[in-house]
């Protein structure tokens, strides 16, 4: 099979474009790339276009990808900036169109709206998928992100550096809950957070990585903390929906611990792959529990890292969406 796969480039904490683009070249498609998302790296004067000429103009690029490199599959991560037109073209060239939509529940309603584009649609969320329904999108699935072992690894570190360590964007709910913790628990956090914080914020000396980290960097990181944990920016919101930390941190062999959502359970054996909380009382009473106690720790975690290797690579995801959409 030949894919197009089309990704927003522009965005940092979207690693899985890479991770889905070598899977693929892994299992032996042949691939091409189109980015959807850079636009302040084309010249100053495509720059200066509405946001109606440079989508044409992105169009006319793709539509010229698609003409010379003749795909079976279109594939996007997102999809922010297909429009239905083109979309209707590419099936009237025959080629299936699927995306892979990674910001439900929260942006629920951004996603609807281009839902019904597509042949196929994969969502983060279990919880989400009747919802699409209800508004006649036949043919869509639960797909969570994974792991990709090539770089979510597990490194033979003894001597934790970290007490506790949360890697990801900012966001007020995580603001809330990291705060929380502070006067009780060593916190270290990881990502973009000081232009956020206010200037007499407690939470600025726990940064010890300020804007963008790498994959590498958040391995790294990982493998050095004794809890890794895992804030869903919906935290009390909605009880359903993963993001990629789930899976990534438990590939590395860290000890996670995540608040509840429905379909954890589905991926992982909690309390013996995973530690969840509901509130932030328990996850208080969770880290008194664990941080002195290394060995139940490492056999959680260790439980977590084969589960993950398992049964949740980007190979596996990717098998599971072409075996639904019928192409193998």
């Amino acid at each position: 099979m030949r894919i197009l796969l089309s990704v927003p480039g522009h965005l940092k904490t979207v690693p899985m474009n890479e991770y889905v683009f070598y899977t693929l070249q892994q299992m032996g498609y042949k691939i091409r790339l189109f980015n959807f998302g850079i636009r302040k790296f084309y010249p100053r004067i495509l720059r200066k276009l509405s946001q109606e000429k440079f989508l044409n103009y992105l169009d006319k690029k793709l539509i010229k990808l698609v003409e010379k490199f003749k795909p079976d599959i279109f594939l996007t991560i997102f999809g922010f900036e297909h429009r239905k037109a083109i979309l209707e073209k590419l099936r009237t060239k025959g080629i299936i169109t699927i995306c892979w939509w990674l910001n439900d529940p929260f942006q629920f309603e951004r996603s609807l709206k281009q839902a019904s584009y597509y042949d196929y649609y994969f969502t983060n969320s279990k919880g989400s998928v009747n919802e699409y329904k209800k508004y006649e999108i036949k043919q869509v699935f639960y797909l969570p992100p994974g792991c990709f072992p090539e770089i979510h690894k597990k490194f033979n570190i003894s001597n934790k550096q970290i007490d506790i360590c949360f890697a990801g964007d900012w966001h007020p709910i995580r603001e809330k809950v990291i705060e929380s913790l502070i006067d009780e628990f060593s916190v270290a956090i990881c990502g973009p957070w000081k232009k956020k914080l206010n200037k007499n914020s407690p939470l600025l000396k726990h940064i010890i990585k300020n804007g963008f980290f790498s994959p590498q960097e958040m391995v790294k990181i990982f493998n050095i903390s004794k809890i890794v944990l895992n804030i869903h920016t919906w935290f009390g919101k909605w009880e359903f929906g993963l993001n990629p930390r789930v899976f990534e941190a438990n590939a590395c062999g860290a000890f996670q611990i995540c608040d509840w959502k429905q379909e954890i359970p589905m991926h992982y054996e909690v309390d013996k792959e995973i530690v969840i909380y509901k509130s932030v009382k328990e996850l208080k009473e969770k880290i008194k529990y664990f941080i002195n106690r290394p060995y139940e720790r490492e056999d959680i975690a260790f439980k977590a890292y084969l589960k993950s290797l398992k049964e949740h690579t980007y190979k596996i995801r990717l098998e599971k969406m072409f075996h639904l959409c019928g192409l193998i």
